[in-house]
């Protein structure tokens, strides 16, 4: 009989397994079980693509049903599963975060020991982006969630939980829930966050803070960041427990927001925006659009198929737990590409400002989000900022998410991932 320590990756919106393939191959190859133990590691697939518009819940109850197939296979050839870790991209960590709940309602922890929970570039506070008297980010805000289907919704903390009339995520930091309770039987837990210019899931949603120690809603540029760095893996893993911040180059050029000056930066990143909507409107805009519209109808109806199975009634979860305390590249090409307007769209809304280090305009996050950040950070997560300096598209090359030489430093962050992060038991 094998004894088997079970890792699940999952990967994030829009995604695919093969975002995964680069961590999947480091683990196999440089993780080293002694004994008789041996490591399966399992891409999730079934939440791939559109299908990650069904909502954080209905895609945590498919990769749930992923995790029991799995270790019902090995189970099986009378074997057995004696540790779980689960590796979340993006969206995927919230996604995971939801179906360890699912298995701690299940008993499946009960003879299994969860070891590892790591999240990389994870919006854990969710996507709504801070400073709300922002004409701008206010339009972002309300509008974007609605090109996501119910993820977006539940990424926006617009959606509200039955009886409980809170969003799913502020539910999901409750101490008493299971989704809660499960995260903190993990023995290890980390999460990586970019420190600047991941447009997609900023630092403070990422990395679980209430503060933002270089302002990456304004700082764009790595090089202004001051940061002490882990031995082995600078400059790219940032030593948490030494200060990093913003240091203006006294050759930057800063315009406060209500001078001319800043009235013109501003002008000039929408019409940067509209630009470069207009040159990939051919292959990307008016087929998001489109496909937004048409994926929503099919979310509906995939919805509805999912809730009429008795054994995907996920209304048992929101109880107190009392009891205790070529293709490929173009495919690739086009996610960039995503990323690229995603930046845009954020550096449109974003003002050109005059500050120095100890002058940044304080991120506002709302009561929701506080919520969040305080239950969570309870939890006592190592957290990893870093930092990418050859890519503008940060949010993959984080997890090196396909072949590009520009993400070589991801390489380097997933390398301090295997050598410190991930532990066998």
């Amino acid at each position: 009989m094998v004894d088997y320590h079970l890792v699940i990756l999952v990967h994030g919106i829009w995604g695919n397994s093969s975002h995964l393939a680069y961590i999947e191959k480091q683990i196999n190859e440089n993780v080293k079980p002694r004994g008789d133990t041996r490591l399966l590691v399992h891409k999730t697939g079934s939440h791939s693509g559109y299908l990650t518009h069904d909502g954080i819940d209905v895609n945590g109850k498919r990769i749930t049903d992923e995790i029991v197939e799995q270790t019902e296979r090995i189970t099986e050839n009378g074997d057995t599963v004696t540790r779980f870790s689960i590796i979340g991209y993006s969206l995927g960590g919230l996604i995971s975060r939801y179906a360890i709940g699912i298995l701690q309602k299940q008993g499946y922890f009960n003879n299994i020991e969860p070891v590892n929970f790591v999240t990389f570039c994870t919006p854990h506070v969710g996507v709504s982006k801070p400073h709300t008297q922002n004409l701008s980010v206010r339009l972002y805000n309300n509008i974007a969630p609605h090109f996501l289907a119910i993820t977006g919704s539940q990424f926006f903390l617009k959606d509200k939980i039955g009886e409980f009339n809170k969003p799913l995520l502020v539910w999901m930091a409750d101490p008493k829930s299971a989704f809660y309770l499960a995260l903190k039987s993990f023995k290890y837990k980390a999460l990586y966050a970019n420190v600047v210019n991941d447009k997609r899931c900023s630092w403070f949603t990422a990395s679980i803070s209430l503060t933002d120690p270089v302002n990456s809603s304004y700082n764009k540029l790595p090089q202004n960041i001051v940061a002490e760095y882990i031995k082995g893996y600078e400059p790219n893993v940032i030593d948490a427990s030494k200060p990093f911040f913003y240091e203006k180059k006294s050759n930057e050029q800063t315009y406060d927001n209500s001078s001319p000056r800043g009235w013109f930066w501003k002008t000039l990143n929408w019409c940067k925006l509209i630009g470069t909507i207009a040159i990939y409107a051919p292959i990307m805009g008016l087929s998001f659009l489109v496909s937004s519209i048409y994926q929503r109808f099919r979310t509906s109806n995939r919805l509805r198929d999912f809730h009429n199975e008795k054994s995907n009634n996920l209304s048992h979860l929101y109880e107190y737990d009392e009891t205790t305390s070529l293709l490929t590249g173009f495919t690739n090409k086009l996610e960039d590409e995503q990323d690229t307007i995603v930046e845009d769209m954020y550096g449109a809304m974003s003002w050109k400002v005059s500050h120095s280090s100890l002058n940044f305009p304080p991120i506002t996050l709302d009561e929701s989000q506080k919520y969040i950040v305080e239950r969570l950070n309870g939890l006592g997560w190592k957290k990893y900022p870093v930092i990418l300096r050859h890519t503008p598209s940060t949010h993959a090359g984080a997890i090196v998410r396909h072949a590009d030489p520009n993400f070589d430093e991801g390489k380097v962050i997933v390398r301090h991932f295997i050598e410190n992060v991930f532990k066998l038991e």
